[in-house]
């Protein structure tokens, strides 16, 4: 039975947007309510403090454009975002060793890729995979096509379909490059593989074990 996939929330998750940092206020609603806050205190205690119905008026203004903010927070979906969820959406058809819902998240340009993962997926059973918290996505927008890079760790397992014996765990952090196709959906072109600690750490080669990672 295939388990559950353990999604994260985008709390702790970052996005940069380079090229357009106009973006990150729609990326996250903390730094919204951050500066809510500190505005609203501001002025409720000016007004506080001279007595001036000019400032209740100003502080009236402020939450309302605050939660204006906050609901196009909510409403527009940036492309980081865009491809936060391409990231899940290929985890879950992972984990439910699904290979056309795979192939459906490589690039046509990177079909190579999409061989290894048709090749792979078909002697490995994948049980679980589980997302960490640490998900941070940067769009290269001067780029032709736009190019965007995921990077998390993640943790597989799962079992060789021959029943030949293996310890069924794989953890790395993962660096995933995806690009902008004409159709506008994200798509994956690249991948590497870190050790757990990160790039600094050194890149490693996944264990015969954990062989349809490649294909994520």
């Amino acid at each position: 039975m295939v388990s559950p996939l353990s999604h994260t929330t985008s709390t702790g998750r970052a996005i940069n947007i380079n090229g357009d940092p106009r973006m990150w206020i729609f990326e996250q609603s903390l730094p919204i309510i951050i500066i809510a806050v500190i505005g609203g205190a501001i002025l409720a205690g000016t007004m506080m403090q001279t007595g001036k119905k000019l400032f209740l008026y100003l502080l009236i203004g402020w939450i309302a454009l605050c939660s204006l903010a906050l609901a196009l927070e909510y409403v527009v979906v940036t492309e980081g975002e865009r491809i936060e969820g391409v990231v899940y959406q290929i985890a879950a058809a992972l984990e439910a060793n699904d290979v056309e819902r795979v192939k459906g998240f490589i690039s046509d340009d990177a079909e190579q890729i999409k061989s290894v993962a048709e090749r792979q997926m078909a002697y490995v059973q994948i049980e679980h995979i589980k997302l960490k918290r640490n998900l941070e996505v940067t769009i290269m927008t001067g780029s032709t096509p736009i190019i965007g890079v995921a990077k998390l760790n993640v943790k597989m397992e799962g079992h060789l379909k021959n029943n030949e014996a293996w310890d069924g765990d794989f953890a790395t952090f993962l660096v995933l490059t995806f690009q902008k196709d004409p159709d506008g959906e994200w798509r994956l072109i690249s991948y590497q593989f870190f050790d757990p600690r990160g790039e600094q750490a050194g890149e490693i080669t996944p264990p015969i074990s954990a062989v349809a990672v490649p294909s994520f």
